[in-house]
């Protein structure tokens, strides 16, 4: 391989992974991608000696450093709201990113029913802003059954996942739960799989993931 096909395969890369991260919808993936994609476009400017082509990426680098340092010691406010069923906000929130949600969702539901199902309800607030919603049903013997625990891809960083299942674990214990199950997620369904298995699920060999609730 010579010297100048060696440089343009590092261009196309550094062009690649700052066009793929402008697709992203998450803010910190987005700024992570992008600013990897612009050392190393930056790095094609230094080998074929282009000042312009520099310049610019470590400026881009620069503001996605400055970015992400912003974003990631800024101390946002998770907050969670008890909501009933039937309750327009949620309904709103649902409607809105009902092409997302369905995705989420068992087989043997569908949007339109989730806006009455459930026996907790919450809305997932940062700093005020409606970020998810958990619905939840009671399957009897203190075990809450989870029928959606949906997050908007803007804010699919783990924080309200966290929150919801270890800082804030008590307010299902407070309700009367002491073991929270998942039903129907399995290996197929690698994005819900892998994300409850972070909040502490463990896949029960069957149809389910489970987690019992610690004491306070």
């Amino acid at each position: 391989m010579s010297t100048h096909t060696l440089y343009e395969i590092i261009g196309y890369v550094g062009s690649a992974l700052i066009v793929v991260s402008l697709a992203m919808s998450n803010i910190i993936r987005l700024r992570v991608v992008n600013l990897v994609g612009a050392l190393v476009f930056m790095t094609y400017g230094v080998l074929i000696g282009s000042l312009p082509v520099t310049a610019t990426n470590l400026i881009i680098s620069g503001i996605d450093v400055w970015y992400l340092r912003k974003e990631l010691t800024t101390l946002e406010e998770l907050t969670v709201v008890t909501v009933r069923g039937g309750d327009p906000f949620f309904g709103a929130f649902i409607e809105r990113y009902a092409h997302d949600i369905v995705s989420y969702l068992d087989p043997d539901h569908a949007t339109e029913d989730l806006h009455d199902v459930g026996d907790v309800r919450l809305v997932m607030l940062r700093d005020v802003v409606p970020a998810g919603v958990f619905i939840g049903s009671d399957a009897g013997g203190g075990t809450l059954e989870i029928i959606l625990d949906y997050v908007a891809p803007a804010y699919r960083d783990l924080k309200h996942g966290e929150s919801l299942y270890h800082d804030d674990a008590e307010r299902f214990r407070d309700l009367g739960y002491t073991r929270l199950t998942v039903p129907h997620v399995d290996h197929r369904r690698h994005a819900s799989y892998a994300y409850f298995a972070k909040m502490g699920f463990t896949d029960d060999g069957g149809t389910a993931m489970t987690r019992s609730l610690p004491h306070g």
